[in-house]
């Protein structure tokens, strides 16, 4: 089964913002771990990581690097996946 994609407005800035940067070696990170979440969103590279304080959606992280990582929802009832930040920091919380 592979699920949808869907973006947030913030995740698609976020994903601009990267690709603007340069930064060649994250964007192919990203690219990679957008690739895995259409097959196993659960699973794979990054520090796949529950988030239990979300309580209406299950919403999950993975780092992409030190100080960033992405924050998605997953929607297996309509096999989407929806990305909500990339940007995302470990020190939000």
């Amino acid at each position: 089964m592979m699920y949808d994609l869907q973006y947030d407005e913030t995740a698609l800035e976020d994903i601009r913002k990267i690709k603007k940067s340069g930064n060649k070696p994250l964007f192919k990170k990203l690219t990679k771990i957008l690739h895995e979440l259409e097959d196993h969103p659960r699973t794979g590279t990054g520090q796949v990581e529950h988030l239990k304080h979300f309580l209406f959606e299950e919403t999950w992280s993975r780092r992409l690097n030190k100080e960033y990582r992405i924050i998605y929802e997953i929607h297996d009832d309509v096999v989407v996946v929806k990305i909500l930040s990339v940007l995302g920091h470990y020190g939000d919380k």
